[in-house]
């Protein structure tokens, strides 16, 4: 297990596709921050940004998330890498966990990292003071994202280990992304079933952005646990029947 573990942080040191990502939200956190400074300035409001504006700095940005982590996986199996170190002794489902390690450690790097630098330009950008009460509230919504994150992390490991190709897996993530939501909203009204988006990772924009109460919080924390864990389960069988080439 060290072994692989070992090979993944080194690969990760030499790769750069995960900072660029990561620069890419930290920029996109940092201009949102100046379009609500702008737009507040251009309504003739306050100069400072009231909590419910700035809250949605804690909200990932999943489509770079599912870049990060397909291309993690993906160039291992483009590259027979994945086959060389299996051929080595190497249990499969240490390979796979190797993998969601990593991606966890990214997922929280990223997340941080986002947040922070939104936080650093409401303080550096606007006149808005942080109180103690609305921080806390930062980092709790921080941490529920990156319960989120994981979720996500998993499932991006699922898809990446079952499809082993890095563009495959990156447009099957993002379709997913970008239409689960609409696929979810249907599904309520066929079904006439009441909250069914709380059990989906992407709940996580609702709560980041407009908030939802600590019992469908609790519920979708819940939720993103089980994710985590069948998506994880589901991609160490998945990796162990599949013959690799």
């Amino acid at each position: 297990m060290n072994r692989v573990l070992s090979y993944d942080k080194f690969k990760l040191q030499k790769s750069k596709y995960w900072w660029i990502c990561t620069l890419i939200a930290i920029a996109m956190n940092t201009i949102g921050i100046i379009v609500l400074k702008n737009g507040m300035k251009y309504l003739g409001g306050s100069k400072s940004l009231p909590f419910d504006a700035y809250r949605s700095i804690t909200s990932p940005v999943t489509f770079l998330l599912a870049i990060i982590i397909c291309l993690f996986v993906g160039t291992d199996f483009k590259t027979g890498t994945i086959k060389n170190i299996a051929s080595k002794g190497i249990h499969r489902h240490e390979i796979v966990l190797s993998k969601l390690i990593w991606s966890y450690i990214l997922s929280f790097i990223f997340i941080t990292l986002s947040v922070l630098a939104g936080i650093v330009s409401i303080i550096l950008l606007t006149n808005t003071s942080i109180k103690g009460k609305e921080f806390a509230e930062l980092i709790k919504l921080t941490a529920i994202s990156f319960v989120a994150v994981c979720a996500f992390s998993s499932l991006f490991n699922l898809i990446s280990f079952t499809f082993k190709s890095s563009g495959i897996s990156m447009a099957i993530s993002i379709i997913f992304i970008m239409l689960s939501e609409i696929v979810i909203s249907l599904l309520e009204v066929l079904l006439k079933i009441k909250n069914l988006k709380i059990y989906f990772p992407n709940f996580i924009s609702t709560i980041t952005v407009s908030g939802a109460s600590s019992k469908i919080v609790t519920t979708f924390i819940i939720s993103m646990i089980v994710w985590t864990v069948v998506c994880s389960g589901l991609t160490i069988l998945i990796f162990k029947k599949q013959e690799i080439k």
